[in-house]
This record gives structure tokens, C-alpha cells and sequence, in this order.
């Protein structure tokens, strides 16, 4: 009974007390019912659980789908109740670090709470601790039934009885002024609790500037109520005023109005987030896209307008052209004349005019050749595999017009073969007739063996042997008894003046399992030649190919088997190589090697493994196969930078293929004793090579070449060697001596290995391919004859390499040579370089162009990896105003010709750090295209248009007329620069310059002397090839273009539209260049651009044009042109001025 009444007064207490509260209560409900309302403005649905948690909320995505933005409404929830919008006294958040983040939220009001929360990263951990947070709060507004007795209103009372006190203080606290909540406001907290951050972000990333104070002024007044004027200046003047119990929270209500203005205006994005610095400047954006999409308009002087017609009207142009269609009905058909291609024939051996002996003359040379080799013959010399299966190959040279031979590594075939050959015929007495043609796959393999056959032949035969490759020709003193090691693409040059092979009576294919490009379309070509030439013995020797289908090819022709001899090789993989270096295989530096996909070797790696060679294995010489020429030189240098190679004992060489024979011949000498030899080499050294003291290989990935067939750009990719390739490496260490094989892959990577490399024909491109087919076989369509190879391209690639020949007028529409294809088939180079030597010499400017093409042959610069910076200023020294990468190449050359014996020349090459042996190369290069131009009738002499006063070199000092004739060559690769670009990062940056090309965005590489100079004349520039490197497409080379140039000489077609009072004139699908023109104007351009055709074609089909009786005419035409070019403004007007950095207007207000 007691016990009932004693509740029964607790009861009536607590219904007393909740009278009393019932204020309070009520706006606790009412704050409830405020964050119901948030809930439902932010447009989520929830729905409450029925039970309250019974765990604590720690991390738990359930109650983010509850509280999708748990941050705001607990700060919206806290602001409504205390009618505060300064929070930072009562919500609190920390965070520790680590790889999974905790959040701690603590809450000061109605009481103290925390609570926590986990993520990865610290706003996930804070979303989750606020949203637990807001599930306790739900808790204390349901209330929790702890007895069966107690109901859910005493419950609630009884919570918040300890609030009273806080809630008192605060009521007091709103009493103290007359303050009246502003319902926007409110509203603009519960969107954006962080205002002032928000608003300050805004116009940071809007401005790009550090004058956020500037544009964003509060100014605060009052006593106990503050008054906050807070005045914005961007996008346009803003005021916004707001109050509040202290200055912070004043200005926070302020900034708040201003963000709610900001999200009108759509100033934020959808999360209430600013925007990118671009979307925020879409005018200027917009204004730079329609700068680069304007038509160019140009403007000639009036004297020169005046100068062309007068030229027009002396020699008309509708006259010219009536002139060229007589002369090309006229012009004979030429058939087929064996006569006449007896007389143009030339000895494959000498390279004269060929000339069959006598029968007397042949008795006679042959008892002469009989006598020397019974006297004085090649001695027995060490004996090697292949020496025993001589009579069998004789014999079946003897029987079989073609032979396979499938010498393995080591059996001596390179040598032994064509003495072999020699020696038969010599003893037959049929030596007069026996002249051997034997290609090698790279200059340096064709000069060593030559050396090497020359040396066991002895002194009195050593004239029998000699060789020919690029710019170095040694050949045997005569035919009849010649053996001539030479290239393959030197062979395919004699096969155009030779297609029969008359003369010679045998052509060995060595190392034909390499199938590079210009082997595939041997073997094609031989397959012709043999059926001309019945008396034509063709022997294919590998060591590892696919024999059986070279037989098949062939028509089943017989293959001889002949074994190999090495000396024992110890091979050891990635895992041995570690565990012998007493590195564990989880060394980070390789683990990236064991990864299939992960190609790149680790030069760090390549480099301790020489040194532990170097340290701890027999003497001997060292190969080590590389990628590339970067990969070499890196290498070297960390080499270099070890302790142990500042002795002395060692000696680095590199090997690459673009050095001189001369410096490639000095890996061959041994080094003197206690030195070791270690060569840094590419594949190069891989057959044919023999290096006598090699004692060690080191084996990693190789370098391919692959061109894109769409975009045209080409690319190196390091890739796994095959299974071949890594036989022939290993057998360099077991030639002469035993030896050891560190290959830095794993074991099981080499059962991953293709068995054979990808021909080269299948990932090159194949415009020279296509030319030289049309020399070979003019009347056969390029898909038709290159089906015939052993392995056939895609058609595809067949007809995308056929338009582009088109493109540049090489071939017609029938496929056939046109009078420019058939000079520029007489260039040893790239078919772009090839036309514009050819059109140099037209317009009189050929050294410089000779330089240029040279160049990008071989590059003049010591262009590593660490001196790219100096290699950089070098060339933007050099360029001057020219802005053009090919000039400062011409400069160089003409430089560095210029300072030959004198002093100052070392001084010359190491401020511009420039390579003597690289510039002597090149001068061989441009003597050779100087030779050319002979051969396609375009010069007299090759030496006169090395010398700057020639007179083809009138017009070489010219540089725009230069920089003309390379866009008339290099057509249509084509770049627009474009002025004003985004960032990934959505910045619009107004002076910066992006450039594309018709295939999409390209950059300009660092060693670009053009790469953002701002300064270019221009918006559009050339160049000559595009390589893609980690996803980017890169500009090596580049000049700018004039409009004009564009204009003037490319031979497509154009299109014209008239727009209003202008001529709009295009480039048949080409967006990346329009011209606007008055109709005058447009008049007189196009007959000037018809003049030069017809003068270029008259030239062309007239092969000699200083006989032509056009030449004054001519020589006008030209003058005239220069003249344009440099008197014409790119762009006149407006459009230049826009285009100069010195108009581009800033962010700056």
C-alpha cells in the first residue's frame, strides 16, 4: 500500500513537472518537426524503424540511407533550436589518421554525446559518426519504455529534465535583443551550413586570384544585435545584409544569402559545390573556340596585288594549261623495250653500266681466277660444321634453282657458303661467271663478315670480296669472281636498275628468319627474277625460321640441314640470377619484371647485374641486349655512376644501328689485359655479329616499331622477344669459348613467348613498299602484288597506304606512278622527304631541304635522357623567330659545315649539344639524296647542290619559301593551334596552347623548339611524323605555316562556297583550315596556284627544267612567290590580333 501511494505521488509530480515544461516540450517538438521538414526538402524518403538500435551505430550503412546528409541536419536541426547559425561551441568533429579513419562527433547540446563512425577516407568516418548522431536523437524523442509502467510522456519529461537549465540560458539569451529570425536565412543555413568557406571557394576557383578579400567585403555594426554588410564584386556588385547575436554569426547569415543568390544565378552545381573555373568564364570559353574556328583572311599589299596580275596577264594561264594537255597527248606510251632496258642496265657488282664479257674475255678471267686459288687459295682455316656438308650443297645448288639452308647458330653458313659457291665455279673453270650477291640484314653484320671472308680468302683474293651498304661502298675491283656483302635494301635499290639480276649468278638471303620488311619483299621480287633468269641460283639461309614454309614459298624447293657447333652455355633466369645476387625475389625493384604485361626492364636492375658480373665472374666480355638507344645510354651512365667503374678496368661501348660503321667496328677489338669489354647493344649484335671474346649475355625485352593505320602515328613498343630471338642472344656468349646467358625474365616467361618475331610488314607502314612494288612491277595493283608476299598485310593497310600516296601525288588514280612518283622513286628516304627534295630542286632551295631530310634521318643532337633541357634551349636558340624545328636543322648543318677546320668548332658542338659523328652522317646522307636528284634527272651534278652560292640554292635563304616547299611535301599532316584551353581540372587557362591534328589532339614533344611559344606567327603548323608514348601522341618536328603556302602549293583539291560579299575556300575533308577571300582576291590566287601546277608538272615530264623554255618565265613565277610570302601578313586584321598573347585578356576583373 505504501509502496502504491509513493508511486502514485511520483506520478503526480512528474504530471505537474510536464505541465510545467510543456513550453519547452513544444519546441522540442517543433524542432522535430523541423528536421521531418529538412528531411523532406532534400527529397528523401525514409522510413522509421519500429525498434530503437540496441548497438552502437558505428560505421553502419543503413543509417546513411536514413540520414542521406547527416552533417547538415544536424547543424540545421542545433541552429532551429538555439537559434544560433555559430555552431563550432557545440558540434565538434575529430578524426585519426590510418588506413580506415575514425570519426568522433561530439555534441555539447541537449547534453554531451559522442558517438563515432569508420570509412577510408575522413568524410565517409564523419558521415557515418553524424549519422549515428542523428539515430540517437530519433531515440530521444521516441523515448524508451525501461518499466511497464512508466508511459512514453514521462519518459520524454523525465529525458529532459536535465535540459532545463541550458534551455533557460539559452531563452535568456534570445531575450537580450529584439533580434527576429529571418525565414530566409534558415533557409539559406540549412543548405549551405559553411557559408563564408563556401563563398570564399566560389570566387577563388571563379577569379583564379588571391584577391578574395577584395571582391568579398563584410562590414559589421551594432551593439548587441550585429548588423552585417556583406558587399560581393563578382560576378557583378552584390549586397547582402544580415544579423545576428556576435559578428561571426552576422556575417555567416550574410554569406549564407549570398550562396542561396549564387545558386539562382546557377553559380553552383547540383551538390552546392562551385563550379569549374571553366563553366564559370563559358564566354571567354566560348569567344577562343570561335577564334579557332574563324576563317583566315588575308590581305595582300596592293603592289603585289598588282605584281601578280601583271604576271597573269603576261603569260595567261588558261594558255599554260591548254600548253600541258598538248604536250600530254603528245606524249608517247612507253612500252615495254627490252632494248632500250639493256642499255639503262647496270652491274649489280661495280654499279656501271653492265656489260657482258666476251667469250674470250671470260676464258681468260676465269684461267686467271683457276691459277690464283692453286697457288696461292683461301688456307683450310678452323673447321667448322658446314664443311662437311659442302658437296651436298653444291649439289643441290647444282640440281635446284632455289635452296633453303637451315644452318643452326654456330655452323659457320654466314662464311663458309659463299666461298663455297666461289670455289666450285673457280674450279669448274667457270669462275668469270660466278658473281655472288650476299645481303645482310644490317650494315654492321654486311661490313664484319665482309672483312672476315675478305681475310680467310688471303692477300691475293682479298679483291674478290667487298661490300656495300649505306653511305660506305667498298665493292670487289671487277666482275667475274666477286662475292659483295651488301643490305638488303641496297640490293633492293640494284634490282631496279637490274630486275633480272643479269650478270650475277647467285643472291644469298642470309638470316631471312628476321623478316623484315624489305626481306619479305626481296623474296617477292626474287620469285621474278628467277623466272627471267633461269641461270639465277637464290640460296635462303636461318638459323631459326620456319624453313618448311620458306620451301613451300618457293615451290617446295629442297631445304639442307646443317647442325650448329656452340661451346657450352650455362643459362640462368630471373629467379637464379636473384638468388645467386642474394637478392629475394620480392625485391620491389622486380617485381614488376615477373608481371607478363609489365615489359619495361628495370635499368636500375640491369645495371647491379653487370656490376655482380663484373665483381664475381671469370674475365671476358660482356653483351647486354637493350630496347633501345635511350635504355643504352641510361645503362651507361648508371654504370658509370658506380664505384666500381671508376677504376678503369672496365670499358663501355654502345652499339646502335644509327652510328658510323666506323665506330660500330670498334666493338670487334679486343680490350688490352685487366680491362673488360662490356656492349651495350640492341638487337643489331643478335645475328650475323660474331664478337669473339664475348663471355657473357645479358637478355631482356626488345623494341618494335607499329604504325597506326587511321591516324598515321607510329610508335615504339618494348615487347617480349620471342623464343628464337632468345636462342640467337644466348648463342652470342658460346661462339668461340664457353660461356653464360643471364636472361632478366622469368623461366616460365619463355614457354609465353611467341615462337618467331610478328613480321615486319605486318605492323610497318607501307607507302615505300608500295613504291618500290611499282618499280618492280608498275602494271600490277598494290593489294595484288603484295598478297604475294610470304606473309600478306591487311588490304586495309594496302589501301590506306595507297590513298596516302595519292594525297601526295605520287600515284594517280589508276594506281600508276605519276611524273612526281617516279622521281621521288629514286629517293632513298620517307615519300613525304622524297617530294619535297624533289620540289626543292624546282624552286631552288635544295640545301636546306637536303638538311632537313637528313635530319629527320638521323638526329644531329646528343638528345638523352639527361640532357633534354640543354638539347631544348639549344634548339630555341637556333630557331630564332624562324619557329621552325627544320630550320634550326638546316641551321646546324650549315654552321657546323661552315667551322670545319677551324678551332672554334668543338665550341660550336658543345654549346649546342651536338653530335661530330651524327653531323658527319648526316652529310653522307645528303650527299646520297644529292645523288638522287641526279638519278631522277633534277640535277646535273650532286656536288653543286651541296654549295650555298649554286645556283640551285638562289632561293635557300629564303625561309619562308623553305618552310613552303616542306608543306607542299609533308601535306596533309597538318596541325591548328588553338589559343585558350581547359585543364583537366576544368581551369580555362586564355594564354595557353593546345594543337590537334584531323586525328585528334596531339602535343608538342619538349625538344620542340615551338612547343608554347607563344610568339608563332600563325595557327597552323607542319611536321613529319607523330609517335604515341604512353597514351599521348607527341610532335618531335614542327614548323609554321603560312596560310598562303597552304594555299598555293598543295596539289588537293579545293572546294569554294560564296558567303554574302566573301569566297569561302576549303580543304575537301580537312576542318582544320578555311579561307575567306574577297572574289578578286580569290581570282588571282587561284590562277597563280594553277601557274605553279602547270610549272611544277612541265618541270616534272621535263625532267631537266634549265631546258625548258620556260625558265625565265619560271624563275619570275618564283620570285613572285617568295615575294608573298613574305610580304603577306598569316592572318590580317582582327584575327592576328586576337591571336597575339600581347591581346589575350586576363582573369583579372
Amino acid at each position: 500500500m505504501a509502496a502504491s501511494c509513493a508511486a502514485l505521488m511520483r506520478v503526480r509530480a512528474l504530471v505537474t513537472l510536464r505541465r510545467k515544461t510543456l513550453e519547452v516540450n513544444k519546441d522540442i517538438w517543433s524542432n522535430w518537426t523541423s528536421v521531418c521538414h529538412y528531411r523532406t526538402k532534400v527529397g528523401v524518403a525514409h522510413k522509421h524503424r519500429r525498434s530503437p538500435p540496441e548497438t552502437d551505430h558505428k560505421g553502419r550503412p543503413d543509417l546513411l540511407l536514413e540520414f542521406p546528409q547527416p552533417k547538415n541536419l544536424l547543424f540545421a536541426t542545433l541552429s532551429r533550436s538555439l537559434g544560433l547559425s555559430d555552431l563550432s561551441q557545440y558540434i565538434q568533429y575529430s578524426c585519426t589518421d590510418g588506413e580506415v579513419k575514425r570519426a568522433t562527433v561530439t555534441l555539447h547540446w541537449p547534453e554531451r554525446i559522442e558517438t563515432e563512425g569508420f570509412g577510408s577516407r575522413k568524410v565517409e568516418a564523419e558521415r557515418h559518426a553524424a549519422a549515428a548522431q542523428s539515430c540517437k536523437f530519433c531515440i530521444v524523442r521516441k523515448g524508451r519504455q525501461t518499466s511497464v509502467w512508466e508511459d512514453e510522456d514521462d519518459v520524454a519529461v523525465h529525458d529532459r529534465l536535465k535540459y532545463l537549465p541550458f534551455l533557460k540560458k539559452t531563452q535568456k539569451e534570445r531575450a537580450q535583443g529584439p533580434i527576429e529570425e529571418d525565414p530566409a536565412v534558415i533557409e539559406a543555413l540549412s543548405v549551405f551550413p559553411k557559408p563564408k568557406a563556401l563563398l570564399g571557394s566560389i570566387i577563388q576557383v571563379a577569379t583564379s586570384s588571391n584577391r578574395v578579400r577584395e571582391l568579398l567585403q563584410y562590414r559589421t555594426t551594432g551593439g548587441k544585435v550585429k548588423t552585417c554588410e556583406l558587399t560581393v564584386r563578382w560576378p557583378e556588385e552584390m549586397t547582402f545584409t544580415a544579423d545576428g547575436r556576435r559578428r561571426l554569426e552576422a556575417e555567416s547569415n550574410a554569406a549564407a544569402l549570398a550562396c542561396l543568390r549564387f545558386k539562382e544565378l546557377k553559380l553552383l552545381d547540383e551538390q552546392n559545390n562551385p563550379l569549374t573555373h571553366a563553366r564559370y568564364h563559358q564566354q571567354e570559353v566560348r569567344e577562343a573556340g570561335e577564334r579557332h574556328r574563324r576563317p583566315c583572311r588575308i590581305q595582300i599589299p596592293t603592289d603585289l596585288e598588282r605584281r601578280v596580275q601583271e604576271y597573269l596577264t603576261q603569260y595567261p594561264v588558261e594558255a599554260e594549261v591548254q600548253k600541258l594537255w598538248d604536250e600530254e597527248e603528245q606524249r608517247p606510251v612507253h612500252d615495254d623495250d627490252n632494248d632500250d632496258d639493256e642499255d639503262l642496265i647496270t652491274d649489280a657488282i661495280t654499279g656501271k653500266r653492265y656489260r657482258a664479257l666476251c667469250h674470250e674475255e671470260a676464258e681468260s678471267l676465269s684461267d686467271h681466277l683457276l691459277s690464283l686459288w692453286m697457288r696461292v687459295g683461301p688456307g683450310r682455316g678452323a673447321e667448322l660444321p658446314v664443311d662437311s656438308y659442302k658437296e651436298s650443297v653444291l649439289e643441290a645448288v647444282r640440281s635446284s634453282q632455289v635452296l633453303v639452308i637451315a644452318g643452326e647458330t654456330g655452323c659457320g653458313k654466314t662464311t663458309r657458303i659463299p666461298r663455297f659457291l666461289l670455289e666450285g665455279q673457280v674450279r669448274r673453270g667457270e669462275g668469270a661467271e660466278c658473281n655472288i650477291l650476299v645481303t645482310q640484314p644490317r650494315r654492321i653484320s654486311a661490313v664484319s663478315v665482309a672483312h672476315r671472308v675478305a681475310q680467310e680468302m688471303g692477300p691475293a683474293l682479298r679483291h674478290c670480296v667487298g661490300y656495300q651498304v649505306r653511305l660506305e661502298s667498298r665493292p670487289p675491283e671487277r666482275s667475274g669472281g666477286a662475292l659483295l656483302f651488301l643490305t638488303v635494301g641496297v640490293l633492293l635499290r640494284k634490282l631496279q636498275s637490274n630486275p633480272g639480276l643479269q650478270g650475277i649468278s647467285h643472291v644469298i638471303v642470309d638470316e631471312v628468319h628476321e623478316r623484315d620488311v624489305n626481306t619479305d619483299l626481296l623474296l617477292a621480287l626474287l620469285l621474278s627474277s628467277i623466272k627471267n633468269n633461269p641461270d639465277l641460283r637464290v640460296l635462303l639461309m636461318s638459323a631459326t625460321g620456319d624453313t618448311q614454309r620458306l620451301s613451300q614459298y618457293f615451290g617446295g624447293c629442297p631445304v639442307v640441314h646443317v647442325p650448329g657447333f656452340m661451346h657450352p652455355v650455362q643459362a640462368r633466369f630471373l629467379e637464379e640470377v636473384l638468388t645467386e645476387m642474394g637478392i629475394t625475389i620480392s625485391f620491389p625493384s622486380v617485381l614488376r619484371l615477373k608481371e607478363e604485361k609489365d615489359v619495361a626492364p628495370d635499368l636500375d636492375l640491369v645495371a647491379d647485374v653487370i656490376d655482380h658480373i663484373h665483381s664475381n665472374r671469370e674475365p671476358g666480355a660482356l653483351l647486354c641486349f637493350l630496347p633501345g638507344w635511350q635504355d643504352i645510354k641510361a645503362v651507361q651512365q648508371k654504370l658509370e655512376e658506380k664505384a666500381a667503374f671508376r677504376s678503369g678496368s672496365q670499358l663501355i661501348l654502345p652499339l646502335h644501328s644509327s652510328m658510323a660503321v666506323t665506330e660500330q667496328q670498334t666493338v670487334f677489338r679486343r680490350p688490352p689485359d685487366g680491362q673488360r669489354k662490356i656492349v651495350l647493344t640492341t638487337n643489331i649484335a643478335e645475328t650475323s655479329v660474331t664478337i669473339d671474346d664475348i663471355v657473357h649475355v645479358l637478355n631482356g625485352p626488345g623494341m618494335q616499331k607499329y604504325e597506326n593505320l587511321c591516324s598515321q602515328v607510329s610508335g615504339l613498343n618494348t615487347v617480349w622477344i620471342s623464343q628464337a630471338n632468345v636462342t640467337q642472344r644466348r648463342g652470342r656468349a658460346g661462339r668461340c669459348q664457353p660461356g653464360h646467358s643471364y636472361h632478366l625474365f622469368p623461366r616460365k616467361q619463355l614457354d609465353r613467348m611467341a615462337v618467331f618475331p610478328v613480321p615486319e610488314i605486318l605492323r610497318t607502314p607501307l607507302e615505300s613498299v608500295i613504291i618500290q612494288a611499282k618499280i618492280h612491277c608498275p602494271h600490277s595493283k598494290a593489294v595484288d602484288f603484295l598478297a604475294q608476299v610470304l606473309d600478306s598485310p591487311d588490304s586495309q593497310a594496302v589501301r590506306v597506304a595507297v590513298k596516302n600516296l595519292m594525297d601526295i601525288g605520287v600515284l594517280d588514280a589508276a594506281e600508276n606512278l605519276t611524273p612526281l612518283g617516279e622521281r621521288v622513286a629514286c629517293m632513298s628516304c620517307d615519300p613525304r622527304l622524297g617530294k619535297a627534295l624533289v620540289l626543292s630542286a624546282l624552286f631552288s632551295c635544295v640545301l636546306p631541304v637536303l638538311s632537313v631530310a637528313a635530319c629527320l634521318t638521323r638526329d644531329p643532337f646528343y638528345n638523352s635522357m639527361q640532357n633534354r633541357a640543354l638539347v631544348s634551349k639549344a634548339k630555341v636558340a637556333l630557331s630564332g623567330s624562324s619557329c621552325s624545328d627544320h630550320l634550326v636543322f638546316s641551321r646546324v648543318v650549315q654552321s657546323w659545315k661552315e667551322l670545319q677546320g677551324r678551332e672554334s668548332k668543338q665550341e660550336f658542338l658543345d654549346k649546342y649539344t651536338l653530335s661530330g659523328a651524327s653531323l658527319r652522317f648526316i652529310h653522307g646522307l645528303m650527299q646520297q639524296f644529292g645523288e638522287n636528284l641526279c638519278e631522277a634527272g633534277l640535277l646535273d651534278a650532286s656536288a653543286e647542290c651541296l654549295r650555298l652560292s649554286s645556283g640551285l640554292n638562289q632561293h635557300s635563304q629564303q625561309e619562308q619559301l623553305v618552310k613552303a616547299v616542306l608543306i607542299a611535301g609533308l601535306y596533309p599532316h597538318l596541325i591548328q593551334v588553338k589559343r585558350g584551353t581547359v585543364t583537366k581540372s576544368g581551369r580555362f587557362r586564355p594564354e595557353n596552347l593546345s594543337y590537334r591534328t584531323e586525328s585528334g589532339p596531339v602535343l608538342l614533344h619538349r625538344s620542340s623548339a615551338n612547343r608554347g611559344n607563344p610568339d608563332l606567327s600563325s595557327r597552323w603548323l607542319t611536321f613529319f611524323s607523330a609517335v604515341k608514348s604512353n597514351g599521348q601522341v607527341f610532335i618531335r618536328d614542327s614548323s609554321v605555316v603560312h596560310p598562303l603556302a597552304l594555299l598555293l602549293l598543295t596539289d588537293c583539291d579545293l572546294s569554294e562556297r560564296v558567303v554574302g560579299d566573301v569566297v569561302e575556300v576549303l580543304l575537301p575533308g580537312h576542318s582544320l583550315i578555311r579561307w575567306e577571300f574577297s572574289p578578286h582576291v580569290w581570282e588571282l590566287l587561284w590562277d597563280l596556284r594553277t601557274s605553279l601546277q602547270a610549272m611544277i608538272h612541265r618541270s616534272l615530264r621535263r625532267c631537266d627544267r634549265r631546258s625548258t623554255s620556260g625558265g625565265c618565265k619560271d624563275s619570275e613565277l618564283v620570285a613572285l612567290l617568295v615575294e608573298l610570302l613574305n610580304n603577306t601578313d598569316p592572318e590580317s586584321g582582327s584575327d592576328q590580333e586576337e591571336f597575339s598573347t600581347e591581346n589575350i585578356r586576363s582573369d583579372s576583373l
